[in-house]
Protein backbone atom coordinates (compact mmCIF):
# COMPACT_ATOMS: atom_id res chain seq x y z
CA UNK A 1 0.00 0.00 0.00
CA UNK A 2 2.76 2.42 0.97
CA UNK A 3 4.55 1.60 -2.27
CA UNK A 4 1.59 3.09 -4.17
CA UNK A 5 1.70 6.38 -2.27
CA UNK A 6 4.79 7.87 -3.86
CA UNK A 7 5.29 11.39 -5.15
CA UNK A 8 5.22 10.36 -8.85
CA UNK A 9 2.00 8.41 -8.31
CA UNK A 10 0.37 11.29 -6.42
CA UNK A 11 1.34 13.70 -9.22
CA UNK A 12 -0.09 11.34 -11.85
CA UNK A 13 -3.37 11.18 -9.95
CA UNK A 14 -3.51 14.96 -9.54
CA UNK A 15 -2.84 15.48 -13.24
CA UNK A 16 -5.50 12.95 -14.22
CA UNK A 17 -8.07 14.50 -11.88
CA UNK A 18 -7.22 18.03 -12.98
CA UNK A 19 -7.45 17.15 -16.67
CA UNK A 20 -10.69 15.21 -16.22
CA UNK A 21 -12.51 17.71 -14.01
CA UNK A 22 -11.43 20.76 -16.01
CA UNK A 23 -12.58 19.10 -19.25
CA UNK A 24 -16.01 18.52 -17.71
CA UNK A 25 -16.00 22.07 -16.41
CA UNK A 26 -15.38 23.57 -19.86
CA UNK A 27 -18.28 21.53 -21.23
CA UNK A 28 -20.41 22.68 -18.29
CA UNK A 29 -19.61 26.31 -19.13
CA UNK A 30 -21.09 25.86 -22.58
CA UNK A 31 -24.05 23.90 -21.25
CA UNK A 32 -24.67 26.52 -18.55
CA UNK A 33 -24.67 29.35 -21.11
CA UNK A 34 -26.89 27.45 -23.51
CA UNK A 35 -29.49 26.49 -20.90
CA UNK A 36 -29.58 30.00 -19.42
CA UNK A 37 -29.86 32.01 -22.63
CA UNK A 38 -31.59 29.61 -25.00
CA UNK A 39 -35.10 29.91 -23.45
CA UNK A 40 -35.00 33.71 -23.88
CA UNK A 41 -33.87 33.74 -27.52
CA UNK A 42 -36.68 34.88 -29.74
CA UNK A 43 -39.12 35.01 -26.83
CA UNK A 44 -41.38 38.08 -26.72
CA UNK A 45 -40.26 40.44 -24.01
CA UNK A 46 -43.72 41.92 -23.48
CA UNK A 47 -44.15 45.14 -21.59
CA UNK A 48 -45.39 46.44 -18.29
CA UNK A 49 -48.68 48.30 -18.33
CA UNK A 50 -48.74 51.93 -17.29
CA UNK A 51 -49.82 51.14 -13.75
CA UNK A 52 -46.94 48.69 -13.30
CA UNK A 53 -44.17 51.21 -13.96
CA UNK A 54 -43.17 52.02 -10.37
CA UNK A 55 -40.69 54.81 -9.85
CA UNK A 56 -37.02 53.79 -9.71
CA UNK A 57 -34.02 55.47 -8.11
CA UNK A 58 -30.64 54.63 -9.62
CA UNK A 59 -27.69 55.03 -7.25
CA UNK A 60 -24.34 55.64 -8.95
CA UNK A 61 -21.32 56.05 -6.62
CA UNK A 62 -18.46 57.88 -8.34
CA UNK A 63 -14.81 58.63 -7.72
CA UNK A 64 -12.66 60.37 -10.28
CA UNK A 65 -12.60 60.20 -14.06
CA UNK A 66 -12.28 57.05 -16.10
CA UNK A 67 -12.39 56.42 -19.86
CA UNK A 68 -15.92 56.45 -21.20
CA UNK A 69 -17.42 57.81 -17.96
CA UNK A 70 -19.80 60.23 -19.68
CA UNK A 71 -21.16 57.54 -22.01
CA UNK A 72 -21.47 55.05 -19.14
CA UNK A 73 -23.49 57.46 -17.01
CA UNK A 74 -25.48 58.82 -19.96
CA UNK A 75 -26.74 55.31 -20.75
CA UNK A 76 -28.64 55.39 -17.43
CA UNK A 77 -30.12 58.79 -18.33
CA UNK A 78 -31.42 57.48 -21.68
CA UNK A 79 -33.73 54.88 -20.17
CA UNK A 80 -37.03 54.21 -21.91
CA UNK A 81 -38.92 54.35 -18.62
CA UNK A 82 -41.55 56.85 -17.44
CA UNK A 83 -40.43 57.68 -13.89
CA UNK A 84 -36.87 57.37 -12.65
CA UNK A 85 -34.30 59.33 -10.68
CA UNK A 86 -30.53 59.13 -11.02
CA UNK A 87 -28.50 59.95 -7.90
CA UNK A 88 -24.77 60.43 -8.36
CA UNK A 89 -22.54 60.60 -5.29
CA UNK A 90 -18.99 61.77 -4.59
CA UNK A 91 -17.06 62.43 -1.39
CA UNK A 92 -15.58 65.80 -2.37
CA UNK A 93 -16.70 68.82 -4.39
CA UNK A 94 -13.39 68.84 -6.30
CA UNK A 95 -13.82 65.27 -7.56
CA UNK A 96 -13.33 65.28 -11.33
CA UNK A 97 -16.56 63.30 -11.82
CA UNK A 98 -18.58 66.32 -10.65
CA UNK A 99 -18.00 68.05 -14.00
CA UNK A 100 -19.39 65.04 -15.85
CA UNK A 101 -22.52 65.03 -13.67
CA UNK A 102 -23.05 68.76 -14.26
CA UNK A 103 -22.76 68.13 -17.99
CA UNK A 104 -25.36 65.35 -17.77
CA UNK A 105 -27.73 67.64 -15.89
CA UNK A 106 -27.45 70.11 -18.76
CA UNK A 107 -27.72 67.49 -21.52
CA UNK A 108 -30.70 65.66 -19.97
CA UNK A 109 -32.90 68.41 -18.48
CA UNK A 110 -35.97 66.15 -18.50
CA UNK A 111 -34.28 63.52 -16.33
CA UNK A 112 -34.44 63.76 -12.54
CA UNK A 113 -30.69 63.91 -11.76
CA UNK A 114 -29.29 64.62 -8.29
CA UNK A 115 -25.70 65.05 -7.18
CA UNK A 116 -24.83 64.28 -3.56
CA UNK A 117 -21.47 65.57 -2.29
CA UNK A 118 -20.89 64.08 1.14
CA UNK A 119 -17.59 63.09 2.74
CA UNK A 120 -18.96 61.28 5.79
CA UNK A 121 -17.64 57.73 6.26
CA UNK A 122 -18.97 54.89 8.38
CA UNK A 123 -16.46 52.11 7.82
CA UNK A 124 -13.56 50.87 5.74
CA UNK A 125 -15.65 50.36 2.59
CA UNK A 126 -15.80 53.93 1.28
CA UNK A 127 -18.13 52.97 -1.57
CA UNK A 128 -20.75 51.82 0.95
CA UNK A 129 -20.40 55.11 2.86
CA UNK A 130 -21.00 56.91 -0.43
CA UNK A 131 -24.07 54.77 -1.14
CA UNK A 132 -25.52 55.40 2.32
CA UNK A 133 -25.08 59.14 1.87
CA UNK A 134 -26.72 58.99 -1.56
CA UNK A 135 -29.55 56.82 -0.25
CA UNK A 136 -30.88 59.75 1.78
CA UNK A 137 -31.73 61.50 -1.52
CA UNK A 138 -33.60 58.51 -3.04
CA UNK A 139 -37.25 59.34 -3.78
CA UNK A 140 -38.55 55.99 -5.03
CA UNK A 141 -39.11 52.56 -3.47
CA UNK A 142 -37.35 50.57 -6.18
CA UNK A 143 -33.58 50.95 -6.06
CA UNK A 144 -30.95 50.14 -8.66
CA UNK A 145 -27.25 50.15 -7.69
CA UNK A 146 -24.72 50.13 -10.51
CA UNK A 147 -20.97 50.74 -10.71
CA UNK A 148 -19.61 53.74 -12.59
CA UNK A 149 -18.02 51.62 -15.35
CA UNK A 150 -21.32 49.95 -16.31
CA UNK A 151 -23.14 50.76 -19.56
CA UNK A 152 -26.71 49.63 -20.25
CA UNK A 153 -29.23 49.65 -23.15
CA UNK A 154 -32.33 51.92 -23.09
CA UNK A 155 -34.62 49.06 -22.08
CA UNK A 156 -32.56 48.12 -19.02
CA UNK A 157 -34.94 49.47 -16.37
CA UNK A 158 -38.05 47.95 -17.95
CA UNK A 159 -36.30 44.61 -18.13
CA UNK A 160 -35.08 44.39 -14.55
CA UNK A 161 -38.25 45.90 -13.05
CA UNK A 162 -40.23 43.17 -14.81
CA UNK A 163 -37.92 40.52 -13.34
CA UNK A 164 -38.03 42.09 -9.87
CA UNK A 165 -41.84 41.87 -9.94
CA UNK A 166 -41.75 38.07 -10.09
CA UNK A 167 -43.03 36.34 -6.91
CA UNK A 168 -40.41 35.74 -4.23
CA UNK A 169 -37.64 37.77 -5.90
CA UNK A 170 -35.72 40.00 -3.50
CA UNK A 171 -32.82 41.04 -5.77
CA UNK A 172 -32.26 41.06 -9.50
CA UNK A 173 -28.57 41.05 -10.35
CA UNK A 174 -26.89 40.99 -13.75
CA UNK A 175 -24.17 39.18 -15.60
CA UNK A 176 -21.78 41.47 -17.35
CA UNK A 177 -19.47 41.34 -20.30
CA UNK A 178 -16.31 43.43 -20.57
CA UNK A 179 -15.33 45.91 -23.25
CA UNK A 180 -11.65 46.84 -23.44
CA UNK A 181 -10.63 50.46 -23.99
CA UNK A 182 -7.18 49.50 -25.21
CA UNK A 183 -3.87 48.14 -23.96
CA UNK A 184 -2.81 44.57 -23.27
CA UNK A 185 -3.45 44.64 -19.47
CA UNK A 186 -7.01 45.85 -20.08
CA UNK A 187 -7.53 43.20 -22.74
CA UNK A 188 -6.33 40.48 -20.34
CA UNK A 189 -8.79 41.65 -17.70
CA UNK A 190 -11.62 41.73 -20.24
CA UNK A 191 -10.80 38.15 -21.20
CA UNK A 192 -10.95 37.20 -17.53
CA UNK A 193 -14.48 38.63 -17.28
CA UNK A 194 -15.73 37.18 -20.57
CA UNK A 195 -14.09 33.74 -20.47
CA UNK A 196 -13.69 33.02 -16.72
CA UNK A 197 -15.99 34.99 -14.45
CA UNK A 198 -19.22 35.04 -16.45
CA UNK A 199 -19.02 31.35 -17.51
CA UNK A 200 -18.33 30.32 -13.90
CA UNK A 201 -21.56 32.02 -12.81
CA UNK A 202 -23.49 30.13 -15.46
CA UNK A 203 -22.05 26.86 -14.17
CA UNK A 204 -22.78 27.80 -10.55
CA UNK A 205 -26.47 28.40 -11.27
CA UNK A 206 -26.75 24.73 -12.30
CA UNK A 207 -25.25 23.27 -9.13
CA UNK A 208 -26.28 25.69 -6.37
CA UNK A 209 -28.95 28.11 -5.21
CA UNK A 210 -27.78 31.67 -5.75
CA UNK A 211 -27.14 33.52 -2.50
CA UNK A 212 -25.09 36.46 -3.74
CA UNK A 213 -25.29 39.46 -6.07
CA UNK A 214 -22.88 41.32 -8.35
CA UNK A 215 -22.09 45.00 -7.84
CA UNK A 216 -22.27 45.70 -11.58
CA UNK A 217 -26.07 45.84 -11.33
CA UNK A 218 -28.35 45.20 -8.36
CA UNK A 219 -32.08 45.98 -8.22
CA UNK A 220 -34.14 45.63 -5.04
CA UNK A 221 -36.93 47.25 -3.07
CA UNK A 222 -36.24 49.76 -0.33
CA UNK A 223 -38.07 47.52 2.16
CA UNK A 224 -35.84 44.54 1.30
CA UNK A 225 -32.68 46.63 1.74
CA UNK A 226 -33.86 47.81 5.16
CA UNK A 227 -34.87 44.29 6.17
CA UNK A 228 -31.36 43.09 5.28
CA UNK A 229 -29.80 45.74 7.54
CA UNK A 230 -29.33 48.61 5.11
CA UNK A 231 -26.07 49.89 3.68
CA UNK A 232 -24.46 50.57 7.05
CA UNK A 233 -24.49 46.86 7.94
CA UNK A 234 -22.03 46.41 5.04
CA UNK A 235 -19.79 49.36 5.91
CA UNK A 236 -16.69 47.26 6.71
CA UNK A 237 -17.03 44.43 4.19
CA UNK A 238 -14.90 44.08 1.10
CA UNK A 239 -17.47 42.04 -0.88
CA UNK A 240 -20.46 44.27 -0.13
CA UNK A 241 -22.42 42.96 -3.13
CA UNK A 242 -21.91 39.34 -2.06
CA UNK A 243 -22.99 39.97 1.52
CA UNK A 244 -26.00 42.06 0.49
CA UNK A 245 -27.25 39.19 -1.65
CA UNK A 246 -26.41 36.72 1.10
CA UNK A 247 -28.43 38.62 3.70
CA UNK A 248 -31.40 39.06 1.40
CA UNK A 249 -31.37 35.33 0.56
CA UNK A 250 -31.15 34.47 4.28
CA UNK A 251 -34.52 36.19 4.72
CA UNK A 252 -36.19 33.84 2.28
CA UNK A 253 -36.01 35.92 -0.89
CA UNK A 254 -34.81 34.62 -4.23
CA UNK A 255 -31.78 36.16 -5.96
CA UNK A 256 -32.66 36.32 -9.67
CA UNK A 257 -30.04 36.46 -12.41
CA UNK A 258 -31.27 38.80 -15.12
CA UNK A 259 -31.33 37.57 -18.70
CA UNK A 260 -30.11 41.03 -19.73
CA UNK A 261 -26.31 41.22 -19.84
CA UNK A 262 -24.85 44.64 -19.04
CA UNK A 263 -21.43 45.90 -20.09
CA UNK A 264 -18.44 46.98 -18.02
CA UNK A 265 -16.04 49.34 -19.77
CA UNK A 266 -12.54 48.50 -18.55
CA UNK A 267 -9.47 50.73 -18.44
CA UNK A 268 -6.79 48.95 -16.41
CA UNK A 269 -3.86 50.94 -17.74
CA UNK A 270 -0.87 49.10 -16.32
CA UNK A 271 0.33 45.63 -15.40
CA UNK A 272 0.56 46.65 -11.74
CA UNK A 273 -3.09 47.71 -11.72
CA UNK A 274 -4.03 44.46 -13.45
CA UNK A 275 -2.22 42.49 -10.75
CA UNK A 276 -3.92 44.55 -8.02
CA UNK A 277 -7.35 44.07 -9.59
CA UNK A 278 -6.92 40.34 -10.00
CA UNK A 279 -5.56 39.83 -6.50
CA UNK A 280 -8.40 41.89 -5.05
CA UNK A 281 -10.93 39.75 -6.90
CA UNK A 282 -9.19 36.54 -5.80
CA UNK A 283 -8.94 37.57 -2.15
CA UNK A 284 -12.54 38.76 -2.21
CA UNK A 285 -13.62 35.35 -3.49
CA UNK A 286 -11.42 33.57 -0.94
CA UNK A 287 -12.79 35.62 1.96
CA UNK A 288 -16.39 34.83 0.99
CA UNK A 289 -16.04 31.17 0.00
CA UNK A 290 -12.69 29.79 1.13
CA UNK A 291 -13.34 26.11 0.36
CA UNK A 292 -14.73 26.92 -3.08
CA UNK A 293 -11.74 29.11 -3.84
CA UNK A 294 -9.28 26.35 -2.93
CA UNK A 295 -11.15 23.92 -5.20
CA UNK A 296 -11.18 26.44 -8.06
CA UNK A 297 -7.74 25.33 -9.26
CA UNK A 298 -9.16 21.99 -10.33
CA UNK A 299 -11.08 23.78 -13.10
CA UNK A 300 -7.93 25.36 -14.60
CA UNK A 301 -7.57 23.03 -17.58
CA UNK A 302 -4.86 25.05 -19.32
CA UNK A 303 -2.72 24.78 -16.18
CA UNK A 304 -3.21 21.01 -15.89
CA UNK A 305 -2.56 20.38 -19.58
CA UNK A 306 0.65 22.45 -19.39
CA UNK A 307 1.81 20.69 -16.22
CA UNK A 308 1.09 17.34 -17.85
CA UNK A 309 3.22 18.33 -20.83
CA UNK A 310 6.12 19.33 -18.60
CA UNK A 311 5.84 16.32 -16.29
CA UNK A 312 5.81 13.88 -19.21
CA UNK A 313 8.52 15.80 -21.10
CA UNK A 314 6.39 16.49 -24.17
CA UNK A 315 5.52 12.85 -24.78
CA UNK A 316 3.19 12.15 -27.75
CA UNK A 317 0.28 11.28 -25.46
CA UNK A 318 0.80 14.44 -23.39
CA UNK A 319 0.94 16.54 -26.57
CA UNK A 320 -2.31 15.05 -27.86
CA UNK A 321 -3.96 15.54 -24.47
CA UNK A 322 -2.80 19.15 -24.30
CA UNK A 323 -4.02 19.85 -27.83
CA UNK A 324 -7.47 18.48 -26.97
CA UNK A 325 -7.75 20.44 -23.72
CA UNK A 326 -6.38 23.65 -25.23
CA UNK A 327 -8.71 23.29 -28.20
CA UNK A 328 -11.75 22.63 -26.02
CA UNK A 329 -10.89 25.61 -23.85
CA UNK A 330 -10.58 28.04 -26.76
CA UNK A 331 -13.66 26.74 -28.58
CA UNK A 332 -15.93 26.89 -25.53
CA UNK A 333 -14.56 30.31 -24.48
CA UNK A 334 -15.17 31.62 -27.99
CA UNK A 335 -18.71 30.20 -28.08
CA UNK A 336 -19.78 31.41 -24.65
CA UNK A 337 -18.27 34.89 -24.98
CA UNK A 338 -19.35 35.53 -28.54
CA UNK A 339 -22.61 33.68 -28.97
CA UNK A 340 -24.14 34.14 -25.53
CA UNK A 341 -22.50 37.10 -23.77
CA UNK A 342 -22.28 39.28 -26.88
CA UNK A 343 -18.51 39.72 -26.56
CA UNK A 344 -17.05 37.96 -29.64
CA UNK A 345 -13.34 37.13 -29.54
CA UNK A 346 -11.03 37.98 -32.42
CA UNK A 347 -8.45 35.37 -33.43
CA UNK A 348 -5.84 37.37 -31.50
CA UNK A 349 -7.98 37.43 -28.35
CA UNK A 350 -8.74 33.72 -28.71
CA UNK A 351 -5.01 32.98 -28.81
CA UNK A 352 -4.52 35.06 -25.65
CA UNK A 353 -7.00 32.94 -23.68
CA UNK A 354 -4.38 30.26 -22.94
CA UNK A 355 -1.59 32.52 -21.59
CA UNK A 356 -4.27 34.49 -19.73
CA UNK A 357 -5.34 31.18 -18.11
CA UNK A 358 -1.79 30.55 -16.88
CA UNK A 359 -1.70 34.08 -15.44
CA UNK A 360 -5.00 33.34 -13.66
CA UNK A 361 -3.50 30.18 -12.17
CA UNK A 362 -0.55 32.22 -10.92
CA UNK A 363 -3.01 34.68 -9.29
CA UNK A 364 -4.73 31.72 -7.60
CA UNK A 365 -1.41 30.81 -5.96
CA UNK A 366 -0.37 34.39 -5.09
CA UNK A 367 -3.71 34.91 -3.37
CA UNK A 368 -2.57 32.69 -0.47
CA UNK A 369 0.64 34.64 0.15
CA UNK A 370 -1.01 37.70 1.69
CA UNK A 371 -4.36 39.03 2.91
CA UNK A 372 -4.14 42.63 1.70
CA UNK A 373 -5.92 44.30 -1.22
CA UNK A 374 -5.48 47.61 -3.01
CA UNK A 375 -8.67 49.50 -3.78
CA UNK A 376 -8.93 53.05 -5.16
CA UNK A 377 -5.44 53.92 -4.02
CA UNK A 378 -5.87 52.53 -0.49
CA UNK A 379 -4.55 49.32 1.06
CA UNK A 380 -6.67 47.09 3.30
CA UNK A 381 -6.21 43.84 5.19
CA UNK A 382 -9.03 41.35 4.74
CA UNK A 383 -10.10 39.49 7.87
CA UNK A 384 -11.44 35.95 8.04
CA UNK A 385 -15.04 37.12 8.36
CA UNK A 386 -14.85 39.17 5.16
CA UNK A 387 -14.43 42.54 6.86
CA UNK A 388 -11.44 44.72 6.07
CA UNK A 389 -9.34 47.22 7.93
CA UNK A 390 -7.17 49.94 6.48
CA UNK A 391 -3.46 49.05 6.65
CA UNK A 392 -2.40 52.63 7.34
CA UNK A 393 -3.95 53.78 10.63
CA UNK A 394 -4.85 57.26 9.45
CA UNK A 395 -8.06 57.98 7.54
CA UNK A 396 -7.59 59.80 4.22
CA UNK A 397 -8.17 63.51 4.74
CA UNK A 398 -10.75 63.78 1.98
CA UNK A 399 -12.89 61.12 3.66
CA UNK A 400 -12.40 62.19 7.25
CA UNK A 401 -15.42 64.48 7.63
CA UNK A 402 -18.26 63.27 9.82
CA UNK A 403 -20.10 66.60 9.58
CA UNK A 404 -23.08 67.54 7.49
CA UNK A 405 -22.97 67.09 3.71
CA UNK A 406 -21.29 69.87 1.79
CA UNK A 407 -24.10 69.88 -0.77
CA UNK A 408 -26.94 67.84 -2.13
CA UNK A 409 -28.34 69.19 -5.34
Amino acid sequence: MHELITLPNVIHVLLAVGLGVSTLYYLACYLGARTFFWPTWGAPQGDLNTEAHPGVTILKPLKGLEPGLYDNLASFCRQDYPTFQVVFGVAEADDEAVGIVRQLQGDFPAVDIDLVIDGRIYGSNYKISNLHNMYQAARHDLLVIADSDIRVPPGYLKHIVRELAEPGVGIVTSLYRAASTGGLPTLIESLFVNTDFAPSILVARIVETRRYAFGASIALRRSVLEEAGGFLSLANYLADDYYLGNRVAARGYRIALSSLVVETVLAVGSWRRLLDHQLRWARTYRSCRPASYVALIITHGTFWATMNLLWNTLSPLACVTAALVYGLRVVTAHAVAGRYLGAPLSWYEALLVLPKDLFTSLIWLLCFLDDTVRWSGNEFRVLRDGQMIRVAPEVPQKLASYGTPKSAT
